[in-house]
C-alpha cells in the first residue's frame, strides 16, 4: 500500500495547490493535481499518474497545513509496487549503463531524446 504511515500533516483537500502546480496549469485535470495525488496516495492507489508531478514543491508553499506531498517517497513506493513508465525504467537503465540518462553519447553529441517520467 501506499499510505505508510510519515510524519506529515494530512491533506485537507482545499485545492489551493491546484493554481501554483505546473502540471494542472497545463491539464486542467484533477488526478493530477497535488490535491488529486494526495487523495490517491491516501487511499493507497499506486498509479504512473504519480510520474507527473515536477517535484517542485509549489504546493507545499501555499499549503495552509504544510502538507508535504512527499513525491520522492510516494515515487519510490509506486516503483517497489512495480509501476513505472517505459520512459522511466529506459532512463534508469541509461543511467546505470552510461551514468546518463540520454544512453551512449560521443564527445559533444547533443541528445535527440530526453529519456524522462
Amino acid at each position: 500500500m501506499l499510505n505508510e504511515p510519515i510524519d506529515n500533516a494530512p491533506c485537507i483537500e482545499c485545492g489551493l495547490c491546484r493554481e501554483v502546480c505546473p502540471i494542472f496549469t497545463i491539464l486542467r485535470r484533477e488526478h493530477v493535481s497535488p490535491r488529486g495525488l494526495a487523495i490517491l496516495a491516501d487511499r493507497g492507489i499506486a498509479s504512473a499518474v504519480f510520474y507527473q508531478c515536477t517535484l517542485c514543491r509549489a504546493c507545499r508553499v501555499v499549503c495552509p497545513v504544510g502538507h508535504d506531498p512527499a513525491g520522492e517517497q510516494v515515487r519510490a513506493r509506486v516503483v517497489a509496487q512495480g509501476v513505472e513508465t517505459e520512459a522511466n525504467r529506459t532512463m534508469i537503465a541509461n543511467i546505470r549503463q552510461y551514468g546518463n540518462p540520454f544512453g551512449p553519447l560521443k564527445e559533444g553529441e547533443i541528445p535527440k531524446t530526453l529519456t524522462c517520467c
